[in-house]
């Protein structure tokens, strides 16, 4: 009988394997062979293994005294996360080191994905894979690789749109660090960018070195070119350090150094011109100064010293509104005692006033807070109480009632009696506000004396709750109705020979409706005899999401009025208020609110709001905005806000800001930018146009990036960008922090 024949797959030949030093070097082939007791060659699918490596290819041969390894033929190597292929290997296990010629490497990302709140928005950081490929990859040592003649990349192996092409680059495995000489950056063939010495990190780890060069340019500083070196000092420290040329004003130095711990934090930054061209100046500065601290047991400390060389250095130099539209740097420290039942805080505290110095507030040096509550059966007692002294810089010619200095002490104890029950609630509560001053620089010109004081205050709280079950469009809700009184009776005390040093008159809104004292501070505590009315309604879906709500409330006042500063206290009923929020759906939402003055039947303001976010990468928001004034039948502020990020196609995502002042017909500020998805890179144009009453002219920005994935920027900083998109489009995401599931998917 003829043997049966075998399938072909059984034809193929069965590799033959053999281990070498148990439990060190395993290898296999379809043919092995030991060559004088001491080498094996293996042919045909050859495979070496040892530890986290694997060698494969045609033939390998071993020599198990020497450890030497010597592939032929296409040769592919797993390091761990590293990943090469080349045409021949010579290499020695037992000091790992060596060479393959012609290779292409790959290094695999394994650092877990980080996840952010920025403003609101869950930001995931990315972690990238590199590859490339080099003349000859020299192996020198454990974790250790130097190439020649290499490129490196994280484009995919189908894109080739950015290369950094490298004479030598050292890659350390073990800390996953990059260095690199005569590099130069490629982008669609194109050498973009030359450095002499580059080093960077292949999962974002901190390491000491430069980072990525920024460029811009504005309408007052010209061309602005930074060159930023970053120091990792430690796990919790590090600085940078930045030389910053601008073309109309000169070089400038900026240095920020950070350190954090478990109890602490620190910031501490500082910007100097020694000589700025444009203006004239010389040693042009600022300096800030931050820090927190727990120091345990309850107590904690601050401190935060800001300082500017002249009054119009951020006008100057500053590119976001923010920035230039400071008034007052504050030069604070504090210490402060949380406890279950007290509280203390002691703060020194006074400011660099930047605009008119007839503005500048009081210096408190110091004030010191000391408060309690305790909850019992049947009643809360309180009772906050303060002493400050207060005092002007000499320096500044101050006179009449603005020289006036010195310290008061202000003190409420309080009783809270609160009834509760699943319908509704009642707070009858008993105060006392307590004020004595001690006045400095009194004569002819002022009014103001030291006395003391004591008004008795006394307020109740109540609300009551009703619900019942409604259906719209077949779907079942939840309908609250919730009216609710807030009564208060302070009896009329002169104040008019008290002293103003930190008091003025809280705007009047929602909250501060069912407020006892409308002035905020402690030197003025108003008259009353009044009650405010509000009632609220609600529309909550089947999983507790409230969809819609509505509010109205009005005060109305029993008895004339009679302390005041500059406001009308004839009226019988304050402005109406009414508020209305709208969930459509999960992704759109409406808000307005509306301030109605009846006895002029004149709106006085007018805040209406929209925001669609359907996925992150498109976001619309849309606002108007209108203050007006009792006293003058124009509007003091009116104004339309549009904002957004939205993908055109192809690749492309808008991003943009409109704020325009209705009132003056003339645009506050203008943002208008294009993000392009290039997959392995991003490119961003963007364009600010600033308008600021502090300014005669307008400041115009300019912002360019070339983000590079995994390696760095070309163009603006990226830090510096980010904030500027983060402040003008709330809820933004640039195109690497949009989850892929949400990228427009084009990349053919």
């Amino acid at each position: 009988m003829l043997p049966q024949l075998s399938s072909a797959e059984d034809l193929t030949p069965q590799k033959q394997s053999t281990e070498i030093s148990p439990g060190s070097v395993e290898i296999e082939g379809n043919n092995l062979e030991t060559l004088l007791d001491r080498k094996m060659k293996a042919r045909g699918n050859a495979i070496l293994k040892k530890g986290n490596k694997t060698i494969k290819a045609e033939t390998i041969e071993y020599d198990e005294v020497s450890e030497k390894i010597i592939t032929k033929g296409n040769t592919e190597i797993e390091l761990g996360t590293m990943s090469l292929k080349g045409s021949d290997l010579n290499y020695k296990l037992s000091d790992e080191t060596g060479r393959i010629d012609n290779s292409t490497f790959n290094f695999k990302s394994d650092k877990k994905p980080k996840t952010t709140n920025r403003n609101g928005v869950a930001i995931t950081e990315r972690s990238y894979d590199f590859r490339g490929d080099a003349k000859t990859i020299f192996f020198e040592g454990e974790n250790k690789k130097r190439m020649e003649s290499s490129r490196v990349t994280t484009c995919e192996s189908d894109s080739d749109d950015w290369y950094l092409k490298t004479n030598n680059m050292e890659v350390n495995t073990k800390t996953d660090r990059v260095s690199a000489s005569n590099a130069v950056v490629e982008f669609k063939g194109v050498p973009l960018l030359y450095t002499p010495y580059v080093n960077f990190s292949l999962n974002n780890n901190r390491k000491s070195g430069f980072l990525s060069s920024s460029f811009g340019s504005t309408t007052k500083s010209g061309f602005d070119f930074q060159v930023p070196y970053y120091f990792n000092i430690a796990p919790n420290q590090d600085a940078t350090l930045t030389a910053r040329y601008l073309g109309k004003r000169g070089p400038q130095a900026d240095g920020e150094y950070r350190y954090l711990g478990e109890n602490f934090s620190n910031t501490n930054k500082v910007q100097f011109i020694n000589h700025d061209e444009a203006s004239g100046q010389d040693n042009r500065y600022f300096l800030k100064l931050q820090h927190t601290q727990k120091l345990g047991s309850g107590w904690s400390g601050s401190y935060d010293f800001q300082k500017v060389s002249d009054n119009n250095y951020f006008t100057d130099l500053a590119t976001m509104i923010q920035v230039t539209s400071v008034v007052n740097l504050p030069q604070r420290a504090n210490i402060s005692y949380t406890g279950d039942i007290l509280k203390f805080n002691a703060i020194t505290e006074k400011y660099q006033t930047l605009t008119d110095l007839s503005n500048s507030p009081y210096q408190r040096l110091p004030q010191l807070s000391l408060s309690a509550r305790k909850d019992y059966d049947s009643y809360i007692a309180d009772v906050n109480s303060q002493w400050t002294y207060f005092d002007r810089d000499s320096k500044f010619n101050f006179t009449g009632n603005d020289k006036v200095t010195g310290s008061r002490f202000a003190a409420t104890p309080s009783i809270t009696i609160p009834i509760n029950q699943s319908y509704g609630y009642i707070k009858p509560k008993f105060s006392a506000n307590i004020r004595s001053y001690s006045l400095n620089n009194l004569d002819s010109t002022t009014s103001y004396k030291s006395q003391d004081m004591v008004t008795p205050i006394m307020s109740v709280d109540s609300g009551m709750y009703f619900d019942r079950t409604v259906n719209l469009l077949n779907q079942n809700y939840t309908n609250t109705l919730e009216p609710r009184l807030f009564y208060v009776y302070i009896p009329y005390k002169d104040q008019t020979k008290l002293p103003l040093f930190d008091t003025g008159l809280s705007d009047l809104n929602m909250q501060t409706l069912f407020a006892e004292n409308q002035f905020n501070g402690q030197d003025r505590l108003n008259d009353a005899n009044q009650l405010t009315a509000a009632l609220t309604s609600k529309l909550i879906d089947k999983n507790g999401r409230e969809r819609m709500s509505g509010l109205i409330a009005q005060r109305f006042y029993l008895d004339d009025r009679r302390t005041f500063l500059d406001s009308d206290s004839s009226r019988g009923k304050s402005d109406l208020f009414a508020a209305a929020t709208a969930r459509l759906a999960n992704n759109l939402n409406l808000d307005g609110m509306w301030q109605y003055d009846p006895s002029k039947n004149k709106v006085l303001r007018n805040t209406i709001s929209a925001r669609y976010n359907p996925e992150p990468g498109k976001l619309f928001n849309l606002s108007y905005r209108m203050i007006g004034n009792a006293l003058d039948e124009t509007a003091s502020l009116k104004e339309f806000n549009l904002a957004g990020q939205w993908p055109l196609g192809n690749r492309f995502y808008s991003i943009g800001r409109f704020n325009y002042d209705l009132k003056t017909s003339q645009t506050i500020e203008t943002v208008a930018g294009v993000e392009y998805d290039g997959g392995c890179w991003v490119a961003r144009t963007l364009f600010d146009r600033i308008s600021l009453p502090t300014s005669p002219a307008a400041n115009y920005t300019f912002f360019v990036q070339l983000e590079l994935n995994g390696l760095g920027n070309i163009g603006t900083d990226a830090n510096k960008l980010n904030t500027f998109l983060y402040r003008n489009v709330p809820g933004v995401r640039t195109v690497n922090q949009i989850p892929d599931v949400n990228r427009q998917a084009n990349f053919d």
